[in-house]
C-alpha cells in the first residue's frame, strides 16, 4: 500500500469484495421480504458483517468454518457494551407464524366465549379460591386448640 494512493487501494482491494457482499446483501434482504416489510427481523449490517467476516481472505481458515454474525468475538464484545433492544415478536415472525398466532388467539377467544365454558371456568375457579381459603381456616382452628 506504500506505493498505492488511496482511492486506487480502495477500488482494487475493498470495493470488489465490498460490493460483492452488499449485492449478497440486497439478495438476502429480498428473499426476507425486508425490502417490502418496514419492521422485520433481517438485519442488512449483520449480514454484511456474517459475510465479510468469513470470507476475508487475511484469514482463509473462517471460510470452512463459517460463524454467524452473533459467534464473532468482537461482535460479542460490542454487544455486551452497547446492548440491542428486544424487538417485539410481530417483528421477528414471518407472515405465516404471524397468522398462526392470530388464529390461536382467535380460536382460544372463541372457545372462552361458550357458556359451557365459561361455567366450567367459574366452577374451577371457585374450586382454588376454596383451596386457597382453607390453609387459613386450618390455621385458625389450630390455634383455638
Amino acid at each position: 500500500m506504500n506505493s498505492e494512493n488511496i482511492p486506487d487501494y480502495l477500488n482494487k482491494n475493498i470495493f470488489p469484495i465490498l460490493l460483492n457482499a452488499m449485492e449478497e446483501m440486497l439478495l438476502e434482504a429480498d428473499r426476507r421480504n425486508a425490502l417490502k416489510t418496514h419492521k422485520c427481523s433481517f438485519n442488512g449490517l449483520d449480514y454484511l458483517a456474517e459475510i465479510l467476516w468469513n470470507r476475508n481472505s487475511r484469514h482463509p481458515n473462517r471460510l470452512c468454518t463459517w460463524q454467524g454474525v452473533f459467534n464473532i468475538p468482537q461482535f460479542k464484545l460490542w454487544l455486551k457494551l452497547h446492548p440491542r433492544p428486544i424487538y417485539p415478536k410481530s417483528w421477528l415472525w414471518t407472515k405465516e407464524e404471524a397468522a398462526l398466532h392470530i388464529q390461536r388467539y382467535v380460536r382460544g377467544w372463541l372457545v372462552r366465549k361458550k357458556t359451557d365454558v365459561q361455567e366450567m371456568r367459574q366452577f374451577w375457579k371457585i374450586i382454588r379460591a376454596e383451596k386457597m381459603d382453607a390453609p387459613e381456616f386450618y390455621t385458625s382452628n389450630e390455634m383455638k386448640l
